[in-house]
């Protein structure tokens, strides 16, 4: 019997538990606001490939088989195709995970003893109550309470674009990155399908059909490169960014004082 009780003393405990539940919350409502800086950039990527791939030559044999439109329509539905599941796939729960990590489990995590040394007068708000905007201000040192994430709310989204930065950095690699993967292997497989639906499969290893192809990948993967350390590097840097990347405080700050 006292098993029995110490066994449930130690699951309501647990069940009452909101920290996990709490930090999941608060990477998700931060997730949301950085959505937009994605899409932003994304589409950044989207003008550059336009720019880059729709302007290679196409060879004179090629074109008298198989019409331009089509080439170009493929390679336009490749790219949309790769960006929209590329930008599914970053604003889903890769991002919430992301940023729980990078709060929670990164260098200087939130979590930890919040009274040592005491800053506040109550281990959390009652029912229904929040956190202050008071015990917000007080609660001067990284641990795991709501008060401490809204203190250094600027130091965690200082963290945050780090993160995407080198996250959609990573996307870009050669082979591995998930933006490379979306795009150039697809670019290529699109072509040769094309063309070979116009019953002109031969072209397939002829040197100016095989140099157009390189030149679409060739191109793809520079103007990843170049996004990568330009647009991608600069997230968050230009004054017309300050509305999608911090003039949201007012929204969140409440989101986090909400939770125990």
């Amino acid at each position: 019997m006292l098993k029995r009780l110490v066994f449930l003393s130690f699951f309501v405990s647990l069940a009452s538990s909101c920290e996990p539940l709490c930090r999941h919350a608060i990477s998700q409502t931060l997730a949301d606001r950085y959505i937009p800086v994605i899409h932003l950039a994304v589409n950044e990527l989207h003008e550059s490939l336009n720019i880059n791939l729709y302007n290679v030559t196409i060879p004179d044999k090629l074109l008298n088989t198989v019409p331009e439109k089509e080439l170009q329509d493929g390679i336009r539905n490749t790219v949309e195709d790769g960006l929209d599941d590329f930008t599914m796939e970053a604003t889903g729960g890769m991002l919430e995970e992301g940023i729980y990590q990078t709060v929670f489990s990164g260098d200087q995590p939130f979590k930890g003893d919040c009274n040592n040394p005491k800053r506040l007068d109550r281990k959390k708000p009652k029912e229904n109550e929040s956190w202050t905007r008071e015990e917000c201000a007080k609660m001067d040192y990284i641990c795991g309470n709501p008060p401490s994430i809204c203190h250094f709310l600027d130091m965690i989204k200082a963290r945050i674009v780090v993160y995407l930065r080198s996250y959609l950095m990573e996307q870009t690699q050669f082979g591995s990155g998930l933006l490379f993967q979306s795009l150039a292997p697809n670019m290529k497989q699109t072509i040769h399908s094309t063309i070979i639906r116009y019953g002109a499969g031969s072209l397939l290893t002829d040197a100016d059909v095989m140099a157009y192809v390189n030149n679409i990948i060739s191109n793809t993967i520079h103007a990843l490169d170049v996004w990568s350390h330009t647009t991608v590097q600069d997230i968050c840097t230009k004054p017309e960014d300050e509305l999608v990347c911090g003039g949201w405080d007012e929204v969140v700050i409440p989101e986090i004082l909400r939770w125990p």
